[in-house]
């Protein structure tokens, strides 16, 4: 950064703190003409060089608090897109619906924003729900559930497991295996293991 000439670096780019305009390269001859050309009307030379550089940190606080908001609201936003896809995701896993029904969720999201709320339009349309991200999301909401599983199963005090078999419409035969346990507060916890072929 170089204060004496109101420039920083963003991005690997000079930018001028005054007008926020970046120049191409980090040459001195193009920091020194954006300057001398832009901003000669400005009264900057004039100031001593402590003036100058406590106007260009100012300067580049307000710069660097710009970044910060615009990065903050950005992922904000897509925090809470990645939120509602997770919840599309694990209603379509619930329901024991196709993966690609997803993308008639969103298709509908969309509709209903134009009636309902068009001003939060741009934010329903960061929602991914494609067939492939809404299968990821199911796989990573199996994974957190089968490890919550596992912690509780670690703090059982009693167990017991139940083992059924049936068969599918193909005539597999499915082995399902069923846990139950208390742990020391009482607490009963009864859920499906696994389901094996």
């Amino acid at each position: 950064m170089d204060l004496e000439i109101f420039f920083a670096a963003v991005k690997d780019k000079p930018v001028c703190l005054i007008c926020n305009e970046a120049v191409a390269f980090f040459k001195e001859c193009n920091i020194s003409h954006q300057f001398t050309s832009k901003h000669k009307n400005l009264n900057y030379e004039a100031m001593f060089k402590y003036e100058r550089k406590q106007n260009a940190e100012s300067l580049c606080k307000k710069l660097s608090g710009r970044q910060n908001f615009f990065n903050k609201g950005n992922s904000n936003i897509q925090e809470a897109a990645t939120h509602a896809s997770y919840i599309v995701a694990n209603n379509i896993a619930k329901n024991n619906k196709a993966l690609s029904d997803g993308e008639v969720v969103k298709q509908c999201m969309l509709q209903v924003c134009d009636v309902l709320c068009l001003d939060k339009k741009n934010n329903s349309e960061t929602v991914n729900l494609s067939r492939k991200t809404v299968t990821s999301r199911i796989e990573v909401i199996d994974k957190n559930l089968t490890s919550q599983l596992e912690s509780k199963i670690g703090q059982f005090k009693f167990c017991s497991i139940a083992i059924d078999e049936s068969t599918d419409i193909n005539d597999t035969a499915q082995l399902v295996l069923f846990i139950r346990g208390v742990d020391e507060n009482f607490e009963i916890t009864e859920e499906l293991a696994c389901m094996r072929s």
